[in-house]
């Protein structure tokens, strides 16, 4: 008997290793099992990845026994490992450590200390509105007649649900009361959120009113919080696990409910090998095993609401007495014209005053941190650029503690210039606008006012959102200003505004999910206003834009993800971009420009061709075009794209030759076309 094993390192251009079973295990051992076995005349531990009686044509060496009893990926779990490699071009190596803790793998145990685990006050469950109850009931197929007149279309999606809800109805109570009828029923249960700081609100709204400590799961857990976490919940030890994307490949044994909260996020999406689409591996595993998989979204992305038609429940009200707040578009053209050269426009900093007299709190958003968005020489107009990356730099003002350049992309950190580096001029300005700059400004003109910064910047150290959002919700702060992660899915009933600084940041983005993208950051950002239970408090949100007529900004001012929909959804189709196709991305990254331009236009040539060659593929393929990359220089490589449109892009790069594009990054349902 032979196995062949895996392992969680590159061993050369093999996915495995073929070694011989000894008869001592031959009845014991299986896929999934971690064995002890020699190699490179070390020690070592692999994984069973399959087992056969084909003798190899090559001397074997025989695995010297098992590091555990028990395997450590199950059926199912081997399964989606496979779809994984396969689909989006993955070693298998690098799929493995998605899904086994280096520690594991390794077969070092940890002395782990027990920590005393404390929940929070208990808070009992709240009765479901009636529109929440339907919801609830259609997800559990509680109501027979809806269920009879299914179409097709559902009876295929049968166990996965959309839960289309506008800001502040309800969706997380739905969510609660699933979780709690699965783990009655003792099943585990996985909810998953696109963002590390929502993870403190979320733990403590489930943990307070379930009464079960969770296991969570993100980026920013020790090694050792890692391999606790992973084995209590291959115990079963842990029935609600609450985490990030990578929460997903934890050891359930009985999981019988995945939820997906916010899944219109780009976040759900890996941007490094294996670059994994989270909905597509969650829709994967309600194929593999009976669970229940549920999305929710104020604003569904196109290709999950187009996906889901027949399987969206809807939610049009908030919950109680509160409203949609009322929407403003400013249009700073106009401000500028009667000599407003303030970043705040006269309807904010009117709103903001009201706002501080009233007692309430306001939140302040701008997509972009720092004080200023580049460095330009007055004379000459060189701008200061990374050393790495053909982007400017950014001024902070404060960051570091004085004042210095960053370079967002590669993290460079460069001194403040006196003088041009181009022209030795000393006419230095700093254009554009950041956080750290709307924070002094704020500071300035409302100086009474306690404020708040959430960025990358304040939030860089474990546990800093987490005090930040904690201090804001108890009122010890007026005015929170920040960037994306303070517009996802926090619930602060005393803020009643909300001013967006400047909305046309990434709307004019060639990408086809600009509008998108900036319609849901909007529309998400201003869903954290007017959540109070007050009579007559509705909350505003006032939108600063150069471009008031955008048709994403129109239908954010009047709550209308539908009228959104439907233009998108036309635009979408008339250009073939998902969920009209499926697109793979090829990225090729040299230290030259022209090497990079010329082996893209080499493998478009080789594409096409064998397209021409294969008719079955012709089918599959729609376009191929290459362009170079958006931002053309990163990290000191220049970038060039080639993106494929059709029903099945994979086809086409399977039938290459893969040693060919071993340096080719292939991206399957990419987020972005840059």
């Amino acid at each position: 008997m032979y196995a062949d094993i895996a392992f969680q390192q590159k061993i050369g251009d093999q996915e495995t290793l073929t070694y011989e079973v000894p008869s001592s295990l031959e009845q014991t051992i299986k896929p999934g099992h971690l064995v002890v076995l020699n190699l490179r005349n070390r020690l070592t531990t692999g994984l069973v990845w399959h087992t056969h009686n084909n003798k190899p044509d090559f001397k074997t060496q025989e695995i010297e026994g098992l590091s555990n009893p028990d395997p450590l990926l199950t059926k199912t779990q081997i399964q989606l490992v496979k779809f994984i490699s396969e689909h989006y071009f993955a070693p298998l190596f690098k799929v493995l450590k998605l899904f086994i803790p280096a520690r594991i793998f390794k077969a070092k145990p940890m002395r782990l200390r027990e920590k005393v685990e404390t929940l929070p006050k208990h808070i009992a469950l709240k009765i479901l509105t009636k529109s929440q109850q339907e919801a609830f009931d259609t997800i559990e197929n509680k109501d027979e007649q809806k269920n009879s007149t299914k179409t097709d279309t559902t009876t295929e999606q049968a166990n996965k649900f959309l839960i289309h809800g506008i800001t502040g109805s309800g969706k997380t109570e739905i969510y609660l009361h699933l979780a709690k009828k699965h783990i009655d029923n003792n099943k585990q249960v996985l909810i998953l959120i696109p963002e590390i700081s929502l993870t403190p609100q979320t733990v403590e709204y489930f943990e307070s009113r379930l009464q079960i400590k969770a296991a969570v799961i993100h980026s920013r857990l020790s090694e050792g919080e890692k391999y606790k976490t992973w084995q209590d919940i291959q115990a079963n030890k842990k029935s609600l696990v609450i985490g990030s994307r990578s929460a997903i490949f934890s050891p359930f044994k009985n999981l019988g409910l995945i939820i997906i909260d916010e899944e219109h996020e780009f976040s759900y999406k890996q941007d490094q090998s294996p670059r994994y689409l989270t909905h597509a591996v969650a829709e994967y595993m309600a194929e593999l095993q009976p669970l229940k998989l549920v999305l929710g979204s104020a604003t569904p992305s196109i290709e999950t609401t187009f996906k889901y038609t027949d399987a969206t429940v809807h939610l049009h009200q908030r919950i109680g007495i509160a409203k949609l707040p009322k929407v403003h578009i400013v249009d700073m053209r106009e401000e500028f014209k009667k000599g407003n050269k303030s970043i705040f426009s006269d309807k904010l900093f009117n709103a903001i005053n009201k706002t501080l007299k009233e007692n309430k709190q306001a939140i302040l958003f701008l997509n972009r941190r720092g004080s200023a968005s580049s460095i330009v020489c007055r004379d000459c107009g060189d701008k200061l650029t990374c050393k790495n990356c053909d982007i400017p730099m950014t001024y902070h003002a404060r960051t570091l503690g004085k004042p210095v350049t960053i370079c967002h992309h590669c993290g460079q950190i460069g001194s403040i210039p006196i003088n041009c580096p181009n022209c030795k001029s000393p006419h230095i300005r700093y254009l554009g606008i950041g956080t750290e700059r709307i924070e002094e400004e704020t500071k300035k003109l409302f100086k009474n006012a306690r404020v708040l910064r959430a960025d990358k910047d304040t939030t860089s150290r474990k546990d800093s959102f987490e005090q930040i959002y904690s201090s804001f919700k108890a009122h010890e702060a007026d005015i929170l200003i920040g960037t994306q992660m303070i517009g996802k899915g926090l619930h602060l009933p005393n803020v009643n505004l909300v001013g967006v600084i400047l909305a046309d940041i990434g709307l004019n983005i060639p990408d086809f999910r600009s509008s998108e993208r900036s319609f849901q950051l909007l529309t998400q950002v201003a869903g954290r206003a007017g959540r109070s239970q007050e009579k007559d408090d509705l909350g505003q949100v006032v939108i600063q834009t150069y471009s008031p007529d955008h048709f994403a900004l129109q239908a954010t001012e009047t709550h209308d993800y539908t009228a959104f929909y439907n233009i998108e959804r036309q635009q979408r189709q008339l250009l073939k971009y998902p969920p009209f196709s499926s697109l793979a991305k090829l990225s090729i990254e040299t230290p030259k420009f022209l090497d990079a331009k010329n082996r893209a236009e080499e493998l478009e040539e080789i594409l096409k061709q064998t397209l021409n060659k294969n008719p079955d593929l012709k089918t599959k393929v729609d376009e191929i075009n290459t362009y170079p990359a958006f931002i053309p220089r990163l990290h000191n490589k220049y970038r060039y794209r080639i993106l494929i449109k059709g029903s099945e892009p994979q086809a086409l790069i399977k039938s290459l030759d893969q040693k060919s594009i071993s340096d080719i990054k292939i991206d399957i349902d990419p987020i972005s076309t840059n």
